[in-house]
This record gives structure tokens, C-alpha cells and sequence, in this order.
């Protein structure tokens, strides 16, 4: 009887370290400050969308960074006539008590606005992105949870104040985001 129940438990002890060897552990949920939750839905993933042209795609990869005081969206536009790249840090503004965020871009532009939850995703309303040769644009972003991902809607304020949209784009979970390195 002992010789049988100890052949069990090493048979399983076998078996347990051969799943703990061949099946990779799930990633730990990432933990953030509570002023940065409305975001949560997308940390640890990365989000595709097509252009509306079909010729570019927009890749975002999203993880929390500094033990969750911050997040890390690195974004990649590959398909157009250039590759393009940018890297947003999100941040809880404790001053204007709301969430802020610093985007810097391959072409040597950059931009920085707020994001406010709403009961349907999130509202991008104040980007102003500056062109490496200083230009300006005003965007405002939509951001519309739709099942498993997201659209997002652009526009740009136009020299008579009034708001153009440029694109929406359905944004689909592509995968897990890269461990931080």
C-alpha cells in the first residue's frame, strides 16, 4: 500500500514539473495606481487597427511601468511609404487630477494632452502635437470599447475652430506586449 501511494505522488510530481516545463506560466496581472484603472483594459496587450486605406497599419503595446505608477504605450505605423514609431508615457496628474500623457515620435515630433474616462472607453480631448519643423495640429480622440477591442476616432480642429475628422480605425487585440526588458 505504501509502495503504491508513494508511486503515485512521484508520478505526479513528475507530471507537475513537465507542465510547469512545457507550458509557460500566465503573465501576473499587472498592478497600477487606481487614477490610472480607466486604462487597465489594455495593459499587457498589444492592439492592431488598419487605416482606413487599408495600406498602413497602427500597432500599440501597452504595459505598465515603475511599479504601476505609469504606463508605456510603444506604437509602430508600418505599410505606408515610411515606417513611422512614437512611445507614450501615461501619468496621474496629481495637480490637475487627471490622467496625462507625453508622446515623443520617430520624426522627431511630439505631443502631450489628457485622457478622461467616459462610460463607453476613453476621451483623448486636448492632444497638441508639435512637428519636428514646429507645426501644430489640436486632435481630439475617441476612444469606444467594442466588445474584444476598441475604435478610435480622430479629428483635427481646423483654422475656423471647427473639428474635422481624419479616420476610425477598429482596434483588435494582436497578442501579449513585450516584457519590459
Amino acid at each position: 500500500m505504501l509502495a503504491a501511494l508513494l508511486a503515485t505522488v512521484a508520478l505526479q510530481v513528475t507530471l507537475d514539473d513537465r507542465v510547469a516545463r512545457d507550458v509557460p506560466a500566465a503573465p501576473a496581472a499587472p498592478t497600477l495606481i487606481a487614477e490610472l484603472e480607466p486604462l487597465a483594459h489594455l495593459l499587457g496587450s498589444c492592439w492592431r487597427a488598419s487605416f482606413p486605406d487599408g495600406q498602413a497599419s497602427d500597432t500599440h503595446c501597452y504595459t505598465a511601468m515603475l511599479g504601476g505608477r505609469f504606463i508605456r504605450d510603444v506604437h509602430v505605423v508600418e505599410g505606408g511609404t515610411a515606417r513611422y514609431s512614437g512611445e507614450s508615457i501615461y501619468r496621474w496628474d496629481p495637480r490637475a487630477r487627471r490622467i496625462r500623457y507625453d508622446y515623443y515620435a520617430s520624426d522627431g515630433g511630439h505631443s502631450s494632452g489628457s485622457v478622461e474616462a467616459t462610460p463607453t472607453g476613453l476621451n483623448f480631448p486636448d492632444d497638441l502635437y508639435v512637428g519636428a519643423n514646429g507645426a501644430t495640429l489640436n486632435l481630439c480622440t475617441v476612444h469606444v470599447r467594442d466588445g474584444e477591442g476598441y475604435r478610435a476616432t480622430s479629428s483635427a480642429r481646423q483654422p475656423d475652430g471647427t473639428w474635422r475628422e481624419m479616420w476610425t480605425m477598429r482596434f483588435t487585440r494582436v497578442g501579449p506586449a513585450p516584457t519590459a526588458r
